[in-house]
């Protein structure tokens, strides 16, 4: 499923500036600040889900972790009917069928846990939080279908209204810096709310102050 994205810039803009303002300062309260990185990630969730992800992390003294993130979230409807059939319009002979259904959230999550080293470049991170922002809830009215030769409507008439969540925010991650100031991450995550709750994976490219130099 395509992406939405048209909250993406201002909001990537925002935790950039943050994370730029946290790397500058890091190396200088390396008893306060063990790593701060970005991450930037993709993913799938279910319902047939896409997300795409942006956030910053910071691993802290005591080995407590504080992120911020946003992602954008595409799915299939929760309520999507068994028998739903798309409408279409033929041109040219081709059938194109009308967009299918899809729910679209954007979600800014703050969440804190705690921070697992398994090696000089590897560790884990466990964390809880909330999350708020907007997603489509949609409703599903039976119609009758209306079609000649060149075009039919769906079977289903659809309303659409964007409404404002608030969720709980549960995920895991495993990072891995292969380069002093660039690593990867995989991690599952869960999202309660009230308008659908995704559950996923994503892939995360990492960049910023990692911390990998060899203890003495």
């Amino acid at each position: 499923m395509k992406i939405n994205t048209k909250n993406l810039l201002p909001t990537a803009f925002i935790l950039l500036s943050c994370f730029l303002c946290l790397a500058t300062n890091a190396q200088s309260k390396e008893t306060t600040i063990k790593k701060v990185y970005g991450q930037i990630g993709i993913g799938a969730a279910s319902k047939n889900g896409a997300i795409a992800d942006l956030g910053i992390q910071a691993i802290l003294k005591k080995n407590w972790t504080a992120t911020v993130s946003y992602q954008s979230i595409e799915m299939d409807p929760k309520n999507l009917p068994a028998d739903y059939e798309q409408g279409y319009t033929v041109i040219f002979i081709v059938p194109i069928y009308d967009e299918y259904p899809a729910v679209k959230m954007n979600l800014i999550s703050f969440t804190a846990g705690k921070y697992f080293e398994t090696g000089r470049k590897t560790w884990f991170t466990t964390e809880a939080g909330i999350s708020i922002g907007t997603g489509d809830k949609m409703s599903f009215t039976p119609q009758p279908v209306i079609h000649d030769i060149w075009y039919a409507t769906s079977n289903y008439s659809v309303t659409k209204e964007n409404t404002t969540t608030l969720g709980a925010v549960l995920k895991a991650d495993f990072n891995w810096a292969f380069l002093p100031y660039v690593g990867l991450g995989t991690g599952v995550f869960a999202n309660f709310n009230s308008v659908q709750s995704p559950v996923g994976f994503q892939v995360k490219l990492l960049f910023g102050w990692m911390n990998t130099k060899r203890k003495h």
